[in-house]
C-alpha cells in the first residue's frame, strides 16, 4: 500500500496512477494510520478510483489529439492510419497550415529514391490532375509554391473549414473484414462545413508510400457543394468534429 494525496492506496492502483502520469504525494508517516477511520478511508479510495476512471476515459478520447500533434511536428510516419492522415490534413488546412498538407501529399514513384533521406520531396502530386493507376499515383506535379496556388484556386474552402465528418466507411484502415490490405489504395469521403456556412462533400484518395510507411494523398475531388440532397439531414449539423 502507498499513500496518494493523503489516502492509503493498494500498490496495483498506485502503479496504474503512475502509468497515467498522475501526481503522487509523499508517503504519509506510519503513525497517521493509527488515527484513521476505516470507513473514511474506504470512501476516499472510492472517490480516487472514480477520478481515475474518468481520467483514463478522457485520455482514451484524446489519444488522436496527441497523434495529430506528433504528425504536425514530425510529418508522415509509420503506424499512421489513412484516416488519421485525412483528418490531420483537414484540420491543418482549417488552421491555415498549407505546408502540412503538402507534406502529406503523394510523391510519384519515378521520383522516389532508395530511402526517404535521398529522395527529392520538392514536388508532389497535383490534387486536381493526378490519378491512381495500378495502385500508383500518376499525373501532373506541383512544387510547394504551386501547391499553395492550387489550394487557392480549387480548394480554398478547405482553408475555411469550421467542422467536418467522415461519410461512409470511416474505419482506420478500410480493410473490409480482411478483404483489403492495409497498404491498399484508400478513399475517404469527408463532409466539410465552411465558415460561410457552405457544405462540401470531398473525396480523398490515398496511396501507401513505402519510404515513409504511411498513406499520402494523391487526388482530391469535390463531389458536391451541397450535401443535403445526397445525404438528407447531414447538412444541418456538423458537430462531430469542430475546428
Amino acid at each position: 500500500r502507498a499513500v496518494v494525496i493523503g489516502w492509503t492506496v493498494p500498490t496495483g492502483v498506485m502503479l496504474l496512477l503512475c502509468s497515467l502520469g498522475l501526481l503522487v504525494g509523499r508517503r504519509a508517516p506510519a503513525t497517521s494510520r493509527a488515527g484513521c477511520v476505516r470507513c473514511g478511508e474506504e470512501d476516499s479510495l472510492h472517490q480516487l478510483m472514480a477520478a481515475l476512471r474518468d481520467e483514463a476515459a478522457k485520455r482514451g478520447r484524446d489519444s488522436d489529439l496527441g497523434k495529430f500533434e506528433k504528425l504536425r511536428k514530425l510529418g508522415p510516419q509509420g503506424q499512421t492510419s489513412p484516416k488519421q492522415v485525412v483528418e490531420h490534413v483537414v484540420l491543418q488546412l482549417g488552421a491555415g497550415n498549407d505546408e502540412a498538407a503538402f507534406a502529406f501529399t503523394s510523391l510519384p514513384p519515378w521520383r522516389a529514391g532508395t530511402h526517404r533521406s535521398n529522395t527529392d520531396w520538392s514536388k508532389r502530386m497535383d490534387w486536381a490532375k493526378s490519378r491512381v493507376i495500378s495502385g500508383q499515383p500518376s499525373g501532373a506535379l506541383v512544387d510547394e509554391s504551386s501547391f499553395g496556388q492550387l489550394l487557392s484556386e480549387r480548394f480554398a474552402f478547405l482553408r475555411q473549414t469550421q467542422a467536418y465528418r467522415l461519410v461512409g466507411d470511416d474505419s482506420e484502415w478500410q480493410q473490409k473484414r480482411g478483404r483489403e490490405k492495409m497498404t491498399a489504395v484508400k478513399e475517404y469521403v469527408v463532409e466539410v462545413e465552411t465558415a460561410d456556412g457552405e457544405d462540401r462533400l470531398v473525396k480523398f484518395v490515398l496511396v501507401y508510400n513505402w519510404l515513409v510507411h504511411c498513406h499520402l494523398i494523391s487526388n482530391v475531388a469535390v463531389l458536391s457543394a451541397n450535401t443535403e440532397r445526397y445525404f438528407p439531414g447531414t447538412g444541418s449539423d456538423l458537430s462531430q468534429h469542430d475546428i
